[in-house]
């Protein structure tokens, strides 16, 4: 599957979307979040980590940049709102939670270059007529492709009960 685009009505159906994303998730996964101030990334990662099984609620870690949930799946949520430049992000050593975890990157643009090359990458863009949420998705690499697959073969038997 090259790309997956789907339509959320509101918040809870935000964090249902991720929800079915993080019970997919692996270990290396890495998903990139990309939309505007208040476009519903962080209800994105809270329902990854519910997904993930994940023992603590996900939040913004907007102020403390890298956040750590353990469950099924570690999830590794890190916010890079605040981050000026890539040189910022190598001090984070992003690439060594991968074996860990899955890494969730909010603001990945402003990491450009640092991040990894394989990632699905998620948009969240507000529709202009609506409150919806029109959400694509696309993989970069192998297992990228393979999460967004498996993350669609879950979400066509949502939608089959």
């Amino acid at each position: 599957m090259s790309e997956l685009r789907i339509v959320s009505e509101t918040e809870d159906r935000t964090v249902a979307i991720g929800r079915a994303l993080g019970s997919e998730i692996r270990a290396g996964d890495v998903v990139l979040l990309h939309g505007e101030m208040g476009a519903g990334k962080t209800c994105m990662t809270r329902g990854i980590a519910l997904g993930a099984e994940c023992e603590v609620s996900a939040r913004s870690p907007t102020f403390i940049i890298l956040a750590e949930y353990p469950g099924q799946v570690r999830i590794f949520h890190c916010d890079l709102y605040r981050i000026t430049g890539a040189a910022d992000v190598y001090d984070l050593a992003l690439d060594e939670t991968l074996d860990r975890g899955a890494l969730v990157v909010e603001w990945p643009e402003n990491a450009e270059g640092v991040l990894p090359d394989d990632a699905l990458e998620v948009r969240i863009n507000p529709d202009s007529k609506t409150d919806n949420r029109v959400i694509s998705m696309d993989g970069s690499g192998p297992n990228s492709c393979a999460l967004l697959d498996r993350f669609a073969n879950s979400i066509a038997m949502m939608v089959e009960q």
